[in-house]
């Protein structure tokens, strides 16, 4: 009688043998296979990292999808500073309710997040994804806040308006790096350039204006024009088939 340690060891000898057998029959149908016979060395290696790549995992759901997100975010933050702009063109708040803004505002901020996260884990931008992340991060938080203020009615923005020029400056230094690097794709980043400029100037207003040392009714015309310019026609160009998609 066989010692059981002896058999044992027998035992998964011959499971890995058929497995083996499997894989190379599985393989066997692959068409680098075939090209690997009778080829040198240099083709050899070729199929079999052909092989390789075929039989690797494929990449996660989010991995390839989280891109996709970008339009409908967009058209999201033009909604929160549309809502925004057209409050700060009734300064009397006849029409507009700071309230329901609020709610709108701090809404958007709070969708940004999961999309940025995701962004971060999978690096959908490569070595620029921190990079960018990093900004559209400060408008985030920065929506959030100011939709608190406006939702728990909040008189005194001070500090947030010094939070709003802070963000307005790196900005700035954003739009020094569009207009004066090559894109990674070729082409230039001039209206990555001018959306960058047009937020430097909105955020320094819009933190004067919380200094109480702007007029309401500019700052709400400056904003219904960054809505536009730099979250609507983005949005519409995000959505739109590749090759279709202008400077993005």
């Amino acid at each position: 009688m066989e010692e059981p340690q002896s058999f044992v060891w027998k035992w998964l000898n011959g499971v890995a043998t058929v497995v083996a057998g499997a894989v190379v029959f599985l393989c066997s149908a692959h068409p680098a296979v075939a090209a690997i016979k009778g080829a040198g060395s240099d083709n050899a290696t070729a199929a079999l990292a052909q092989i390789a790549k075929d039989l690797a995992p494929a990449k996660p759901f989010f991995v390839t999808t989280v891109g996709k997100w970008i339009a409908p975010l967009m058209y999201i933050g033009s909604f929160a500073l549309l809502a925004n702009g057209l409050m700060h063109l009734d300064p009397t708040r006849k029409k507009a309710n700071e309230f329901g803004v609020g709610i709108i505002t701090a809404t958007a901020g709070l969708m940004w997040w999961p999309f940025l996260i995701a962004m971060m884990v999978v690096q959908g931008l490569g070595p620029l994804t921190n990079f960018v992340v990093g900004l559209a991060g400060m408008y985030a938080f920065f929506f959030i806040a100011l939709g608190f203020t406006q939702i728990f009615h909040v008189e005194s923005r001070q500090q947030l308006g010094a939070v709003a020029i802070f963000i307005g400056w790196l900005t700035g230094a954003y739009a020094y790096y569009f207009l004066t690097l090559p894109a990674p794709t070729g082409g230039t980043w001039v209206y990555h350039f001018t959306i960058a400029l047009v937020w430097f100037v909105a955020m320094n207003l819009a933190g004067l204006l919380m200094q109480k040392r702007m007029s309401e009714r500019f700052v709400g015309w400056v904003v219904t024009f960054a809505a536009i310019y730099t979250f609507a026609i983005p949005g519409i160009l995000w959505s739109m088939a590749p090759g279709h998609q202008g400077p993005f």
